[in-house]
């Protein structure tokens, strides 16, 4: 009876142990496994990015570093959900010609990331040949640019100075250095200058500081 006794104690604890065993695996299965749902609270990423994040949410920081538009991001885990926030840096215009974007700190980026909806918001269009490069100065001045002149287009220009087009058709050449002199008179006479009947075509100031500009 006794040997009997300790058979039956030997195989509840075995059994005990295999349930307890299995219901770890299950338990650990079910933690570590895959969210059924996904939210991303952005609607600037294109659907093909986003799966290829999805594919690569175990490894988000190595994956995010080789996508230098991306200036943040934040991940929140619930149950069977993953909310994913992505903050963007912040754009400065578009390039049709390269399908780029280009960021105010020269980041750029192909359109496949982004929907065409958030492509379409941006309204500057970068015309360079080669996507546009944002020097010390137009970055210094670019909020005080931006509010002088209804600007449609920018253009780089041998890799040194910018063409501003300009809603109405007109162009603004400057020069290669920016400076607040410059934007100071821009202020004072730009009005006059529109008035100027000789003012039609284009305002070239790249010889703006030897004192010397052209309009046509």
């Amino acid at each position: 009876m006794r040997i009997k006794k300790s058979y039956y104690n030997f195989i509840s604890l075995i059994s005990l142990l295999l349930l307890f065993f299995f219901s770890f695996l299950i338990y650990k299965f079910y933690l570590n496994s895959d969210p059924t749902i996904i939210n991303f609270n952005n609607n600037e990423l294109s659907s093909d990015f986003e799966m290829e994040i999805t594919n690569n949410l175990e490894n988000l920081d190595n994956f995010f570093d080789n996508f230098t538009f991306i200036k943040s991001y934040l991940v929140n885990r619930k149950n069977f959900e993953i909310d994913i926030n992505i903050k963007i840096k912040e754009p400065f215009a578009k390039n049709l010609i390269n399908e780029e974007i280009i960021f105010t700190d020269n980041t750029l980026a192909s359109f496949k990331f982004f929907t065409q909806n958030y492509i379409n918001s941006i309204d500057l269009e970068d015309i360079s040949s080669n996507s546009i490069q944002i020097n010390n100065y137009l970055r210094q001045f670019l909020l005080e640019i931006s509010n002088l002149f209804q600007v449609s287009q920018i253009e780089y220009v041998d890799g040194r100075r910018y063409n501003l087009y300009l809603v109405n058709g007109q162009i603004i050449m400057l020069p290669k250095k920016i400076t607040k002199d410059l934007l100071v008179f821009i202020k004072q006479n730009y009005e006059i200058l529109k008035r100027n009947t000789n003012f039609q075509e284009y305002l070239d100031l790249r010889n703006f500081h030897e004192k010397t500009i052209r309009a046509k």
